[in-house]
């Protein structure tokens, strides 16, 4: 039964088109290493919302923390180990970014893997800022890590990632933006349900733990996928001109907020403009001393607030980025659909002067992360336009 099942995915597998540099799912693809293509092997069909039709494939999301990863199998890499018995094949897990316009890798895995240095990458950008350039290395041909072993096939060859300062706060680095707009179907990230399975049947109980697991489903090609945003709200968006990074209108206490797009930041973050506009109390500015004993108490409080999610820090190009959780919580919401209440944080990401919110005197901008994203079962990116 089992070789039947394959004889007849394989039966109704297509030819899915070379795409390079140019080509994308309606947005522009910005910082794609140039021989970097989908493999001509096909996408399997993969139980999905959309027509039955589309051709596609879904694969399991990893939770690294709080943030969502992609796990993928390069089976002509090696480590140190693995090429003194001959043998070859790592999988390695990064982070999905859309707020990351060039893919980057750790430099000590490059190191470690003994990858090819192709050239230097002048620079990036993430929602830490502008990231200065480094050497891209050639990851080559891969495959979806999760899949089972015998449905895995070459998604993609000549795929390249740059060890920039600040690869990825988890995992082997990240794939930015430019790796979902190759797939021109659009992509569809499914974030799971937590849904209570007790007491129902073995056979029930496997099909709620698959539907409660976040998933990513990229399609091939568009046939089939225009019914990807059916029961989804459209959400306003429009691509930056310079960063190619996909900016949305964030509504917060009935203000219209300009916010990037970041599917690698587990949490939403408004610049203090954003949230003046919004009219939210601002957090309290921690004060600073050179009275030892107040500085050890203030670090004390510092401490206190990070365990308790009130404040965090980022890491940034130039030092870590303080980060405070506004006083009450404000309504939010994307286009149409609402998404509840929340407590986003307040500060000066540097990113957010992609689009113009950073300084004295510039406007609301925001960072908008899985936070608020995940309260949509769904998010889809196809034809240039966002949906939830």
């Amino acid at each position: 039964a089992g070789m039947a099942e394959l004889q007849l995915r394989l039966s109704l597998l297509r030819l899915l088109l070379m795409v390079s540099a140019g080509a994308s799912n309606g947005l522009g693809i910005h910082g794609l290493q140039r021989g970097a293509v989908l493999s001509t092997r096909t996408i399997a069909r993969a139980p999905t919302a959309c027509s039955s039709e589309a051709m596609a494939v879904r694969a399991p999301l990893r939770m690294l923390g709080p943030y969502t990863a992609l796990a993928l199998t390069f089976p002509k890499l090696a480590t140190a180990e693995q090429r003194a018995r001959g043998d070859a094949g790592v999988s390695l897990d990064f982070v999905v970014d859309t707020a990351a316009n060039v893919n980057t890798i750790s430099a000590q895995v490059a190191r470690d893997l003994d990858l090819a240095t192709v050239g230097t990458q002048p620079g990036g950008v993430g929602a830490g800022g502008a990231l200065a350039g480094g050497t891209t290395y050639m990851l080559g041909e891969c495959e979806l890590g999760d899949l089972p072993k015998e449905e895995r096939f070459a998604l993609m060859s000549g795929l390249t990632a740059s060890a920039l300062p600040v690869a990825s706060p988890s995992g082997a680095g990240l794939l930015g933006a430019a790796f979902l707009f190759a797939f021109r179907g659009g992509v569809e990230f499914d974030w799971g349900s937590s849904g209570d399975a007790s007491g129902t049947s073995s056979t029930a109980n496997a099909a709620t733990q698959a539907a409660s697991v976040p998933s990513l489903t990229l399609f091939g090609d568009t046939r089939g996928s225009e019914r990807l945003a059916k029961g989804l709200c459209e959400v306003p968006a429009q691509q930056l001109p310079e960063s190619g990074l996909v900016s949305v209108d964030l509504t917060v206490n009935g203000v219209d907020v300009p916010a990037l797009l970041d599917t690698g930041s587990p949490i939403t973050v408004l610049n203090a403009a954003a949230a003046r506009a919004a009219r939210l109390e601002m957090p309290l500015a921690e004060a600073t001393t050179l009275n030892p004993f107040q500085a050890a108490k203030a670090a004390l409080e510092t401490a206190r607030l990070m365990a308790t999610g009130e404040l965090t820090m980022i890491g940034g190009k130039d030092g870590p980025i303080r980060l405070r959780k506004i006083a009450q919580k404000a309504s939010i919401a994307l286009g149409d659909a609402q998404m509840g209440e929340g407590r986003p944080y307040v500060g000066e990401l540097p990113g957010l002067a992609a689009l113009g919110g950073l300084g004295a005197e510039a406007g609301p901008a925001a960072v908008l992360g899985t936070d608020v994203l995940r309260q949509r079962r769904r998010l889809v990116l196809r034809d240039g336009k966002v949906y939830v």
